[in-house]
């Protein structure tokens, strides 16, 4: 085990994590970045991982968050952090799989959900690699979009806010199945690498509300410039 302590871009927050498990990269920094809280907001990070997304936003806003991770692992990690930023008022952690979320948390009762979810779905399965922690974290093995809007619907309250970063080639898949449990898409941003590259990502922000009408697309973000540096686009992101 090689345990980091890793600084998150836009956030005054370090997170541990490991280098034989799976490590969070640049998509849980812009969702972390694109999501707003009010104060008074109760928050829940699914597949929560070494906790980034949730720490940072904790921090940020001052929430009351409840994390929850499938793997022991990174979930001691993800509580390490906790511990090491001082949120223990702040955040709590439940080592569980998502089917068992409402065994720890009320219906209805959450204001916002943040997700990084499993990419792949089980039809991809044949790209299994050798590492379990990374399979988890990228392969739908414990988790799906119908299980995604189980959860999602019955945690939040009317009208709140469900926030995710996915792949745009399963952008109406995921759409589909987010507009049956109620949580219809209302705001998409698109992700490109570099200036010519299509889309590789794009955030999501979905509302429970049985109103599918309305739909607002943000100017696309570019990440990197020719030389592998920032873009000024992405700083202001960050930084905004």
């Amino acid at each position: 085990m090689t345990k980091t302590l890793d600084q998150v871009p836009g956030f005054a927050i370090d997170i541990f994590q490991d280098t034989k498990l799976f490590r969070s990269s640049i998509d849980s920094v812009l969702l972390a970045n694109w999501v707003y809280l009010k104060p008074q907001d109760q928050l829940v990070d699914l597949c929560s991982g070494c906790g980034i997304i949730g720490l940072s936003l904790a921090q940020k806003f001052q929430v009351t968050t409840t994390l929850l991770e499938i793997q022991e692992a990174l979930a001691n990690l993800a509580q390490e952090s906790i511990n090491y930023n001082h949120l223990e008022d702040k955040v709590k952690l439940i080592n569980s799989n998502i089917n068992h979320t409402l065994d720890y948390l009320d219906h209805d009762s959450v204001d916002v959900i943040t997700c990084n979810p499993p990419y792949f779905s089980t039809k991809s399965h044949s790209k299994l690699g050798q590492s379990s922690s990374q399979n988890i974290a990228r392969h739908e093995l414990y988790f799906s979009q119908k299980l995604l809007g189980q959860v999602a619907q019955s945690l939040l309250k009317d009208n709140g806010s469900l926030y995710l970063v996915y792949r745009p080639d399963r952008l109406l898949e995921l759409s589909q199945v987010l507009q049956a449990y109620h949580l219809p898409i209302k705001e998409l941003l698109f992700i490109r690498p570099h200036q010519n590259d299509l889309a590789n990502l794009v955030l999501i922000k979905c509302r429970k509300t049985r109103r599918i009408n309305g739909l607002k697309v943000w100017p696309e973000l570019v990440l990197y410039q020719a030389d592998g540096t920032y873009t000024q686009q992405l700083v202001d992101f960050i930084n905004g």
